[in-house]
């Protein structure tokens, strides 16, 4: 398994089978931007993206990533349906508590301690959820 850190909360952990971009964003991200990488290197083979709430600065470039990729988004329900009417078009939708089973990764929704606010024009969701993932040894 390797992990690499695009700056703020943005990683890819490649399993070997899988390759699962957490909380992509990455334009406007001042790490990243300076790293000399392109939006589209780091979605290249993308298999899976996951988001672990929804604040600009975690959602970023997602929905450009999974229409690039085709690659599923893996989120708490609320925000999953959201992104999918920005035009994400798959969705692995979980809640708290929760676990997620793919081929060798696991996700699983836990309690977080962080504020969450999304802000859509007619409402605000005030969800509290994150992710926590585990890889699974062949």
């Amino acid at each position: 398994m390797q992990i690499t850190w695009f700056g703020h909360s943005c990683f890819r952990i490649d399993t070997g089978k899988s390759r699962i971009l957490i909380d992509p964003f990455l334009t406007g991200n001042p790490t990243f931007e300076g790293s000399g990488h392109t939006v589209l290197d780091v979605a290249k083979g993308m298999t899976h993206v996951a988001l672990t709430h929804g604040h600009e600065d975690h959602t970023g470039d997602t929905v450009a990533i999974c229409k690039e990729t085709s690659a599923p988004l893996i989120a708490v329900y609320e925000l999953a349906v959201h992104m999918a009417s920005l035009g994400v078009e798959k969705i692995d939708p979980g809640n708290t508590g929760g676990t997620l089973y793919h081929e060798d990764f696991d996700l699983t929704f836990v309690p977080s301690w962080h504020s969450y606010a999304v802000f859509h024009a007619d409402r605000v969701d005030l969800s509290r959820r994150l992710l926590r993932a585990r890889h699974r040894l062949p």
